[in-house]
């Protein structure tokens, strides 16, 4: 995924498209591997099959800390949800932030990061996204 400072031409479709793809790749191999990996088989797992595709991407993300332990799968369920809400409640339509879709996964990444670190409120993590969202509109 481009860092914040590789993503700076909004201008040009080339790499939007190429962005976009990038995203549709993400989401695509995160769905084949919960299809066909007999370990997400389970009821444990049945979650993953309500998600659209932000959240399958959100998936993917954490998937890797669920992996090193970081995550347990209950707080892995509760993190891809409460990510996904917060992208689609916390951050205003791409039209009007002038992020880009994977610039948007950026921005609650970042969040998810920051809150492995600490504890923060609801208007505490709506604050930072506007925060990061005026950061990737300078560098873009």
């Amino acid at each position: 995924m481009p860092s914040a400072t590789e993503d700076n031409s909004n201008d040009s479709p080339g790499p939007i498209i190429d962005r976009d793809v990038e995203f549709a790749q993400v989401v695509f191999d995160g769905r084949k591997l919960l299809k066909n990996k007999k370990k997400f088989q389970t009821d444990d797992w049945a979650w993953t099959t309500e998600l659209d595709d932000g959240g399958i991407f959100i998936f993917s993300y954490l998937l890797y800390d669920y992996k090193q332990q970081v995550l347990s799968l209950s707080r892995l369920k509760e993190s891809v949800y409460m990510l996904n809400l917060l992208r689609h409640k916390m951050l205003p339509a791409q039209g009007k932030s002038g992020l880009t879709l994977l610039a948007e996964f950026q921005v609650i990444f970042t969040l998810y990061e920051r809150l492995k670190l600490e504890e923060m409120s609801w208007d505490a993590c709506e604050e930072y996204l506007k925060e990061q969202i005026k950061e990737h509109r300078k560098t873009n």
